[in-house]
């Protein structure tokens, strides 16, 4: 096989692959010339200087694997890679650590005006009085993104005595951090850092908008990418006051530099130097070639961005004795009677319109990034209006579920709900079944002070395959609940997937599921998940009635269809109708 690499990489570190590749090297080859041999190689390395859009991606006749030596890959075009079954590949972690403290670098230069004093300095200035910052202990900072230098960040942080907030829709949250929506880290964080990728959804998170919900005197550091933040927004912000200073270290357009921005006092600019270290660059292209081998040799990376193109599926434990650590579920029309999105537009008048999308995109008819946006422009629901629908979530719980969860609590299983919904109105649902807001994963939106729809932050259902992505986090055995094409498409990283069409039935996950329940009760997954031992232990308790529902439906194919590969492993369950 053939290897291009198109930018400069730690060249000693590449040599492990020259087992499998016949390597090539183009350094800065120019996109028309790329374009035109693309169709060559099998494997092709980048940084941030090659661009791989959709254009070229399908002109690429024999590649595999596009790998990115780096974090970033919005110069990837992930959705078309994919489509044509390439693997795309990046080392989340080899200059995460160093990103981290260069943010922490600008955080304490920001709040001390360290850069500034010590130019002055230089000048023969000593502006002692002139430079009185703000202690860092006690602050609270928000941290958008939990990924890798997120997590970084926050340990760092925590570490110097700040307060953290974390908004993140994907990342599965320790127990000490605070997760919270954009919308409520935005007003309470006196500092904020993004640690986001670039990507349609990303896009001017901070703007003129989201700007007003922001404490006054906020200070704003950006080691992302540049078009996270609105630079003209941040101008405006500085003049008016409303941000005490900036910190950044990429750009819109680089190298290309608004020289207006740098020219403000309170601003301190690096030149996208962040993840720049020799350490970083030598573990970086490490991390990239480990992962391509593992592919090559059919192990899953770690750092597979775009898993699905993964056809090799991994051989999973044996069920036998069932007994999972976690159960995940969807909410709308699994855990809940309604698909929540038809019911609030039903409140503002618009539900043919949306439902006519909804169904669609649930029958895997139309993709669901591509109606999500158009259903929220639609509706622009008020905050008050999302907060109505937790009410309904919980008003039309499916059969069972809040004493389903409740004993799978009671018997140490964690349940975590994965869900397209909006997440102020599915940590409504959350609470009444007592789950924690961190075991919560769906789309924030975002609104201002009088309740009026502003905009959403990315999640499960507007990234690709999102929910595939978060439960690959989740660590121990795990079942999932789902009545989807989306649910279902975790079914090969997953011990069991369950289909639910006590509500809605459709076709494809019907003839896929491992498990597919008919009937409305959520008993059957009570007696599944909890494994013949905790099913013989929750006989002793008040959920011994459910117990008996579930085996009663468990076993009669009106309301229960199991996979004949898999049936002979649910034949423990008989003897608890003894007991």
């Amino acid at each position: 096989m053939k290897l291009l690499i198109t930018d400069k990489i730690d060249e000693k570190g590449i040599e492990p692959l020259a087992k499998y590749f016949e390597i090539e090297k183009r350094i800065g080859i120019a996109p028309d010339i790329l374009t035109s041999i693309i169709s060559n190689y099998e494997c092709i390395i980048t940084r941030s200087s090659t661009a791989l859009p959709r254009d070229l991606i399908e002109k690429a006749n024999k590649l595999k694997i596009i790998a990115r030596a780096g974090i970033g890959v919005d110069n990837i075009d992930i959705f078309a890679a994919t489509e044509r079954k390439i693997a795309v590949i990046n080392a989340p972690k080899g200059n995460a650590s160093v990103t981290a403290e260069h943010t922490i670098g600008l955080l304490f230069a920001l709040l001390r005006h360290i850069s500034q004093a010590a130019a002055d300095l230089k000048l023969g200035v000593w502006n002692k009085k002139r430079y009185i910052g703000n202690q860092i202990a006690g602050k609270t900072l928000g941290i958008v993104g939990f990924g890798n230098v997120g997590k970084h960040v926050y340990k760092i942080a925590a570490g110097v005595g700040l307060n953290v907030l974390v908004c993140e829709p994907y990342v599965r949250m320790p127990k000490k951090v605070k997760k919270v929506t954009y919308e409520e880290l935005l007003k309470n964080s006196d500092i904020i850092s993004f640690h986001v990728p670039a990507t349609y959804l990303t896009k001017r998170m901070l703007n003129k908008h989201t700007l007003t919900l922001c404490k006054d005197n906020v200070y704003i550091i950006n080691c992302s990418r540049g078009d996270v933040v609105d630079e003209k927004a941040i101008k405006e912000g500085l003049l008016s006051g409303k941000i005490a200073g900036f910190a950044v270290d990429v750009f819109k357009s680089e190298p290309e530099v608004d020289p207006e921005l740098l020219s403000f006092p309170n601003v301190i600019a690096t030149p996208h130097i962040a993840g720049s270290t020799y350490e970083s660059q030598k573990q970086s292209i490490q991390e990239v070639v480990k992962g391509i081998a593992e592919y090559i040799k059919g192990i899953p990376p770690n750092n597979l961005l775009n898993p699905q193109v993964f056809k090799k599926r991994q051989r999973r434990k044996s069920i036998d004795g069932f007994a999972f650590d976690s159960v995940i579920f969807d909410c709308d029309s699994t855990l809940s009677s309604v698909e929540g999105i038809d019911e609030l537009a039903s409140l503002v008048g618009m539900g043919r319109q949306v439902a006519a999308l909804t169904k669609a995109a649930m029958e895997g008819t139309i993709p669901f990034e591509s109606v999500y946006e158009k259903r929220l422009e639609l509706l622009k629901p008020k905050r008050e209006l999302i907060l109505q629908l937790g009410s309904i979530y919980r008003e039309n719980l499916v059969e069972d579920a809040k004493e389903v969860i409740e004993g799978l609590q009671l018997l140490g299983i964690t349940i975590y709900i994965v869900s397209g919904g909006f997440s102020a109105a599915l940590v409504e649902l959350g609470r009444m079944l007592a789950l924690p807001d961190r075991q919560i994963f769906g789309t924030d939106l975002i609104h201002d002070e009088k309740g009026n729809f502003q905009g959403f932050v990315e999640g499960p259902l507007r990234r690709n395959n999102g929910k595939l992505q978060i439960i690959r986090q989740i660590p121990g055995r795990k079942l999932v609940v789902g009545d989807s094409i989306t649910d279902l498409e975790t079914k090969e990283i997953v011990d069991l997937f369950v289909g639910y069409g006590g509500v809605v039935r459709r076709k494809r996950v019907e003839k896929e599921a491992e498990v597919y329940l008919y009937h409305r009760s959520l008993s059957p997954i009570l007696i599944i998940a909890s494994g013949y031992e905790k099913s013989l232990k929750l006989l002793s308790t008040k959920y011994r009635r459910y117990v008996g529902k579930g085996l009663d439906l468990l076993f009669h194919p009106k309301h229960v269809l199991i996979d004949k590969k898999i049936n002979q492993r649910f034949a423990e369950f008989r003897q608890l109708a003894h007991y």
